[in-house]
Parts: structure tokens; sequence; C-alpha cells
């Protein structure tokens, strides 16, 4: 028997307050939780980048420039013009995903729900989404409506569109 919710997030709004429900579900129904993060690709959205700079990921990945260019601070900006597959780039999307799922999950844990796993993966969005529900064994899914991709003004975002489609289990939807 399925015993876990899975709830995914990508650290917006949205998917704060699908963390909260998904949490208060777990708990009312004595589950457990797996809370996934897939790993940004693509060109980053506005939020992404303030997200980043708040956290100081490029301060923490790459060394300081010689000579001090920017007197000594690493921007984000700075990260991205050395171009999507730099080493430095990766470690900063793997830092902000490990960020994202410990926020998520001190929020469940807040919350009451007494085990909570995470899982942080890189690869399309809803596919790793979908195959990590499988392999959690989930009876539910739990997502925010949109999240910090680029394409704001959609009813519903393309990922969470695919889930509804394709997923083995319950998907809840939030606003």
């Amino acid at each position: 028997m399925a015993k876990r919710i899975l709830v995914a997030t990508d650290g917006s709004d949205t998917a704060e307050r699908a963390v909260d429900t998904a949490s208060r579900l777990a708990k009312a129904l004595g589950k457990e939780l797996c809370i996934v993060h897939v790993l940004m690709h693509g060109r980053p959205s506005e939020e992404w980048l303030r997200m980043a700079e708040v956290e100081h990921l490029a301060e923490r990945v790459m060394p300081e420039p010689a000579g001090g260019g920017t007197g000594g601070r690493i921007t984000i900006g700075d990260v991205i013009a050395r171009g999507r597959e730099d080493a430095a780039a990766s470690r900063m999307l793997v830092l902000l995903g490990d960020e994202i799922v410990a926020r998520a999950k001190a929020r469940a844990e807040d919350a009451g729900v007494p085990v909570v796993t995470t899982r942080v993966s890189s690869g399309d969005y809803a596919d790793e989404i979908l195959d990590l529900a499988e392999a959690e064994d989930a009876e539910m899914i739990v997502m925010g409506r949109r999240g910090l991709g680029r394409v704001r003004e959609a009813l519903l975002g393309s990922v969470s569109q695919k889930v509804l489609h394709h997923a083995p289990c319950a998907v809840v939807v939030v606003r």
C-alpha cells in the first residue's frame, strides 16, 4: 500500500503553499512526506535570480576574481555570463536546490509531519516528478499551479498540466 505524499517545490510562493497543503494532508492522514525539487534548466526567471542573490549563491560557488574587478563581489550575472555548462553555474543550481528542499523540509517538520524525506533531481520537470512519484510509491502528488518558470500568464502551468495528465496517482494542484 502506498504510504507517501510527494510534494514538488521550486521555492516559489505557490510551491510553498503546496508544501503547506501537503504537510497538512500528510499529518492528517498519517502519511510520510517526500519533498522533491527538479533542478532548473533553461534561462532563469527574475524570481530565480533574486532568490539566488539573496542566498549569496554566487559567492559560495565561485572564487573572487583576480584583481577584485567588482570589488570582490560576484554576482549571479557573472556566473551566468560564464555559461550554463560552467561548473560554478551547475554547482549554484545544486546549492539552490538543496536550500529549497531544506526550507520545505523545515516547514513540513514545523507543521508536525513526522517523516519527511527529500530528493533533488535533474531533467524534464514533469517527467522527473512523475518518475519520483512512482519510485517513492506516492499515492498523491501535491504541486503548485505554476512556479518560477518564465511564462506566468498561463492558467495552469505546463508542468502541472503534464503531471495531471500522466500521474499514476491523485494530483492536488494548489493555487
